[in-house]
């Protein structure tokens, strides 16, 4: 499956320091999709007032991509970004000169997610007519034939539209709902956990938009399921000091309060080609990383990855990636859990843009360990514009004497 391509909008020089674009975005994701539907545990699906069947069925066979394979449920994805490096350069801004430590890629390909196994997934069909929906509960049998893999749904059509003439139906799905309106169609999907690259990542949310039904066939062919959500890479370096051994735990991060991405949204597919997706009351744009110790006699560099679901916000809108985490002191070989400490990971961007694009893949860029900036970090970005306590660290060596400094 192809990915379609986020266009970052050009900066309006919003910020003088800034010399650099600090979130570098690749889409154009190749994806090939793969199963593993039995080492999951099931969705909770909310049908209790889905529409009633009519008895007369249907017959839909779907594709999920144009490579080998695909996987609704559990991917093991490979990011096609790998061979980092650390190179340090002399920057300078307002206050003076400082040292920036760059930790860029030396190959930056597609990325894959890779299937394991044939499954059987539940799927939600919205059957439409008119202003009408039908949400119907259905299962997809997904089978490898010659190294790709396909889907074959068999369905019920709503007593409501018995008699129907075909044509005039449409029928659209989703993989990986959480739930459904029984009323509007609209379904609810969340964003599953967030990995580290060569883990599987757990139900990644799918759709296939909305499909007239044949007049002459019980079997509609040619219909294929694109990605709902946006492909998030993280790479973290974290640089060891002789004279502060500390553990790092980076913990949640965030594009900033203008909330390009969300945990939650519902699905609206009414209208036909890519779904409009609102963000629920429940859905957050702060998401929780994957847990694991960085720093001193541990992981230096990890990928996070996280799939999360763009927002379209519609204006050109600036980009303020942000990790938060936890630092504690070494003792010995151990970590002193007792003496935990925020901290901050900020970038001021001047990348603007209107939304990523779903389907899409991004690279966070420069969410660095590396130097220490002070304890000025504020949290504002997080939602929290009272917090305080949070140690910035960076890439940037622009020391901790100038409070706020650390946040350019």
């Amino acid at each position: 499956m192809t990915w379609t391509s986020l266009t970052s909008l050009p900066s309006n020089l919003m910020m003088r320091m800034m010399k650099k674009l600090l979130l570098a975005a690749k889409l154009l994701l190749g994806i090939v999709l793969a199963s593993c539907g039995n080492e999951d545990a099931p969705l909770t699906r909310q049908h209790a007032s889905v529409a009633t069947a009519s008895g007369e069925r249907i017959r839909l066979l779907v594709g999920f991509d144009t490579g080998e394979g695909s996987n609704p449920r559990a991917m093991t994805v490979d990011t096609g970004v790998s061979d980092f490096s650390a190179s340090e350069e002399l920057r300078s801004d307002t206050y003076g000169k400082y040292k920036y430590t760059r930790w860029r890629p030396g190959i930056k390909g597609t990325s894959k997610a890779v299937f394991s196994a044939e499954a059987t997934e539940p799927v939600t069909l919205v059957f439409y007519h008119g202003s009408a929906a039908y949400p119907v509960p259905a299962q997809i049998k997904i089978k490898n034939v010659g190294g790709r893999y396909h889907g074959d749904i068999e369905a019920e059509i709503p007593a409501a539209l018995s008699g129907v003439t075909r044509s005039s139906i449409e029928v659209a799905g989703v993989l990986g709902a959480t739930s459904v309106n029984a009323t509007t169609g609209k379904v609810t999907v969340s964003a599953p956990p967030a990995i580290l690259e060569g883990e599987a990542m757990q139900n990644l949310p799918m759709y296939f938009p909305k499909t007239a039904l044949s007049a002459s066939s019980d079997v509609i062919s040619g219909i294929r399921f694109e990605f709902l959500g946006v492909l998030v890479l993280i790479p973290i370096y974290a640089q060891p000091s002789e004279k502060t051994p500390y553990a790092f735990i980076p913990e949640e991060f965030t594009f900033g309060p203008s909330r390009f991405s969300e945990s939650e949204v519902e699905v609206d597919l009414s209208a036909g080609g890519a779904p409009k997706l609102t963000r629920t009351a429940s859905s957050s744009y702060v998401h929780p990383l994957r847990e694991v110790v960085m720093g001193e006699k541990n992981v230096r560099d990890n990928m996070h990855i996280l799939y999360v679901f763009p927002m379209d916000l519609g204006v050109p809108t600036p980009v303020f990636p942000t990790i938060y985490g936890t630092y504690y002191p070494m003792v010995g070989n151990q970590y002193d859990k007792t003496q935990g400490k925020k901290f901050v990971i900020p970038r001021l961007s001047n990348i603007f843009s209107k939304g990523f694009s779903q389907g899409g893949r991004t690279i966070v860029y420069d969410m660095s360990i590396i130097h220490y900036n002070g304890d000025f970090g504020n949290g504002l970005l997080k939602g929290e514009p009272n917090a305080t306590g949070y140690s910035v660290f960076s890439g940037r060596a622009v020391g901790n004497k100038i409070p706020g400094r650390g946040w350019s």
